[in-house]
């Protein structure tokens, strides 16, 4: 792992500690100023203020003591400056409980004069009975084979 994977690693992990300790400022600090943030529901934030601004009442209410877990699954460079990159997150509620599912997320990190920060971030819901309702539609539509 070089240099700028393990940096880039670090800065997720900076943002889970943020998630984990309620700090919606720490959360959005690993984000550029002008980021953009796709919720897993579908609302776009622009900009660090904006983003940790949309997380304090969610910390302070509905995600008050949730934890987040994340699994980075793909970490490419585009660019030496740019990288893609891939992670499954969960969110433990202080019950225990795990939120409603899996979120696959997608962000795109740019090295800066500051070190690594997100520029882009989007989160989507895995839904696997919509996949497997999708794969078994798929496969009969296409006369019983899956391509």
């Amino acid at each position: 792992m070089n240099g700028d994977e393990v940096a880039i690693r670090e800065l997720l992990a900076q943002q889970v500690a943020g998630w984990n300790t309620g700090d919606p400022a720490a959360y959005a600090a690993v984000f550029a100023p002008d980021a953009d943030y796709i919720t897993f529901l579908g609302a776009h934030h622009r900009g660090r203020a904006a983003i940790s601004a949309s997380y304090a009442p969610l910390f302070a209410n509905l995600l008050r003591g949730s934890r987040l877990e994340v699994e980075v699954t793909g970490l490419r460079f585009l660019t030496s400056d740019v990288a893609l990159i891939h992670a499954r997150a969960v969110v433990t509620r202080s019950s225990g409980r795990r939120s409603r599912g899996e979120r696959v997320n997608t962000s795109v990190a740019v090295r800066t004069g500051d070190g690594w920060l997100l520029a882009a971030s989007q989160n989507t819901t895995h839904r696997l009975l919509a996949q497997r309702l999708m794969r078994t539609l798929f496969y009969r539509h296409s006369g019983g084979s899956l391509a």
